[in-house]
C-alpha cells in the first residue's frame, strides 16, 4: 500500500487517453495524476514505487450514478468494497423513502457514509413520492446532490400532480429530476405466481413508456433537465431520442440486465432476476444496445440492491425486487459489448465513466485520465478468461443471476486518488477511505 506522501509509477500499461488506448506510464504524486511519461523515458523518471501492468489496459475508475447501497440489508462497507472489486471508485447513492429529503437527512447520511465508505460517493436526494418531499430540494442542490428521484410506482402511486410539481420544481432549481418510470394505472396484480412470465407480464412496457411520454412533455413545458432510469424497453428509447431531438434536456441510463437477459431467463433465474421494471421480450436487448452504441442512452448504472445477506428467497412472489451489480456491470459490459464488438472501447468509457460524471457534476476531478486529475483507475486484463464467482466475504455474486457466467477481459486492480484498493483478490484499504464528492466541486 503507498503512502499519503508517496509518488507511484504504472508501467508497462496501455492508458485511455480520452480517444485511444497509449503506451505510456501514470506518473502519481499526492493522489493526483500529475505526468504520462513516455515508454522510453520512463526508466529516467523517479518513483518510489513502481508497478507493472505489461499486457493491462488503464481505464478510467468507473462511476455509477444509481445504487441503494443505504437501502435493503446491504452496508456502505460491503456495498463499498463490491464497487472496489468491480472497477467502480465512485458511487451516487440512493435513499430509502423519505429518508434524504430534507438538509439534516442528507448532513447525517453524508456522516454515516464516511464511516464506512471505501470509494468515493455522492448522494442523491429524495426518494419523492409526495409534495410533500420537495420544499427543501433547492437546499440540498447548495449542499451537493447532482440529482433528486421521484419514484412513481410507489404505494399510493406518485400522482400526475406531484410529478409536475416535481417537474417543476427541477425547473426552477436546475436539479435534474430522475425518474423511476412506471404508471401504476398500467400495473395489473400478479395472478398467477405459478406462471414464470406473470411478474414480467404484469407490468408491461406500457408502464414504461406511459410514464416517460408525460415527463417528457412536462419537461419540455417547464424547461425541466430530467434523467429516465434503468431503461428496459426499446420504446423508452425511442422516446428519450423523439425528447432530445426536441430540445429537450433528457439523459437515459441502463442497466447489464436488461442489455443481456430478457423475460424468458424467469425460468431459469426465478427471483434472482426479479427486477422492476421487469426483465422485456428478446427484441428489446438489440434495441438497448443500439441505444448506448448511437448516444441515445448517456450511462451504464447497475440499479445494486440486496435485500437478503444470504441471497433472495427462491419464490418469485416474496423476493423484493433488485439485483446486485456493482462488482459485476463493468466486467460484463466490457466482456459482452467491447469484446463482442457491440459498442467501442470509446463508447463505453463515455458510458461507464466521462459521461456519468459529467451528470454527477464531477467532471472536474473524475470520469478522465488527464493531468491534474484524481487517479481513478483500474487495470484490465483483455485476454484473462474467467468465471465469475464470489470475490471474498463482502461478495454478492453469488446472489446475482450473472453467477457462473464466462467473462472475457478480467479486473487485476482497482485505484483511488492514487491508493490501490482491490488487488484482484483483497481489499487494500480500511473504511473510511472513499470521500463525499459534492456536485460541481
Amino acid at each position: 500500500m503507498s503512502g499519503d506522501n508517496e509518488s507511484v509509477r504504472i508501467d508497462g500499461g496501455l492508458v485511455w487517453n480520452g480517444q485511444d488506448l497509449q503506451a505510456c506510464s501514470p506518473l502519481i504524486e499526492q493522489g493526483k495524476i500529475t505526468a504520462f511519461i513516455s515508454p522510453e523515458k520512463a526508466g529516467y523518471t523517479p518513483a518510489d514505487r513502481v508497478v507493472d501492468v505489461t499486457g493491462q489496459w488503464i481505464l478510467p475508475g468507473g462511476i455509477d450514478i444509481h445504487v441503494h447501497i443505504s437501502d435493503g440489508t446491504e452496508t456502505f462497507w460491503r456495498g463499498s468494497c463490491c464497487a472496489a472489486a468491480g472497477g467502480i471508485t465512485t458511487v451516487l447513492d440512493m435513499a430509502p423513502f423519505h429518508a434524504c429529503v430534507t438538509p439534516q437527512q442528507y448532513k447525517q447520511k453524508i456522516a454515516a457514509a464516511d464511516q464506512e465508505m471505501l470509494v468515493d460517493f455522492g448522494l442523491i436526494a429524495g426518494i419523492v413520492v409526495s409534495t410533500e418531499d420537495l420544499p427543501h430540494l433547492e437546499e440540498l442542490k447548495t449542499l451537493g446532490t447532482p440529482f433528486f428521484k421521484v419514484f412513481m410506482p410507489a404505494d399510493p402511486p406518485v400522482s400526475s400532480t406531484t410529478l409536475w410539481e416535481a417537474v417543476k420544481e427541477a425547473s426552477h432549481s436546475g436539479l435534474r429530476l430522475a425518474l423511476h418510470a412506471e404508471e401504476s394505472a398500467c400495473i395489473e396484480k400478479v395472478s398467477n405466481w405459478r406462471d414464470p412470465l406473470a411478474f414480467a407480464h404484469s407490468r408491461p412496457v406500457v408502464a414504461e413508456s406511459n410514464a416517460v411520454g408525460q415527463v417528457l412533455e412536462m419537461a419540455r413545458a417547464a424547461g425541466a433537465p430530467i434523467h429516465i432510469c434503468h431503461v428496459s424497453a426499446s420504446r423508452t428509447c425511442e422516446l428519450i431520442a423523439w425528447g432530445k431531438a426536441q430540445g429537450i434536456d433528457v439523459t437515459g441510463e441502463t442497466a447489464v440486465h436488461y442489455l443481456l437477459l430478457n423475460e424468458e431467463d424467469y425460468k431459469k433465474y426465478g427471483a434472482k432476476a426479479k427486477i422492476t421494471p421487469p426483465l422485456r421480450s428478446r427484441h428489446n436487448n438489440h434495441d438497448l444496445w443500439k441505444a448506448l452504441a448511437d448516444g441515445t442512452i448517456d450511462a451504464v448504472a447497475c440499479d445494486h440492491y440486496t435485500e437478503a445477506q444470504t441471497g433472495k428467497p427462491t419464490d418469485m412472489e416474496h423476493a423484493a425486487s433488485g439485483i446486485p451489480g456493482l462488482e459485476v456491470s463493468l466486467p460484463l459490459l466490457f466482456s459482452e459489448g467491447v469484446i463482442k464488438k457491440r459498442i467501442s472501447l470509446a463508447r463505453y468509457i463515455s458510458l461507464t465513466a466521462s459521461s456519468p460524471a459529467a451528470l454527477a457534476g464531477m467532471g472536474a476531478k473524475k470520469g478522465r485520465l488527464a493531468v491534474g486529475r484524481d487517479a481513478d483507475f483500474y487495470c484490465i486484463d483483455p485476454l484473462a478468461e474467467w468465471q465469475m464467482s464470489g470475490q471474498g466475504e463482502f461478495s454478492r455474486i453469488p446472489t446475482t443471476p450473472f453467477s457462473g457466467w464466462d467473462i472475457r477481459g478480467k479486473i487485476t486492480q482497482t485505484w483511488l486518488r492514487g491508493r490501490q484498493i482491490w488487488d484482484g483478490k483483497n481489499i487494500l484499504q480500511p473504511a473510511s477511505w472513499g470521500r463525499w464528492i459534492s456536485s460541481g466541486s
